[in-house]
């Protein structure tokens, strides 16, 4: 196994054409997933290049929803962790 160049890794981020859609569906397969489960806490990671707007519309949204919404800004990275009581 070899690794790609941290210079290759960016220009396929830069290109994968992420955006928040995309992270709404699959956090939303992993509530689900984990409530099957029976786990009550779901983790994801976002990476920095979305707009911290839309980040805050997500929590907002989840928040309506009834869940509690736990959100950090790290140097590279929002982490999002969502739970129910």
């Amino acid at each position: 196994m070899s690794f790609i160049t941290a210079e290759h890794a960016k220009i396929l981020t830069a290109t994968a054409k992420l955006d928040i859609n995309l992270y709404k569906e699959r956090l939303a397969k992993l509530i689900e997933e984990s409530a099957q489960q029976g786990n009550t806490a779901v983790f994801a990671v976002l990476p920095k290049h979305l707009p911290l707007s839309e980040i805050r519309e997500l929590s907002a949204e989840l928040t309506q929803l009834g869940y509690q919404v736990r959100f950090e800004v790290n140097e590279f990275f929002y982490s999002f962790s969502v739970y129910w009581i």
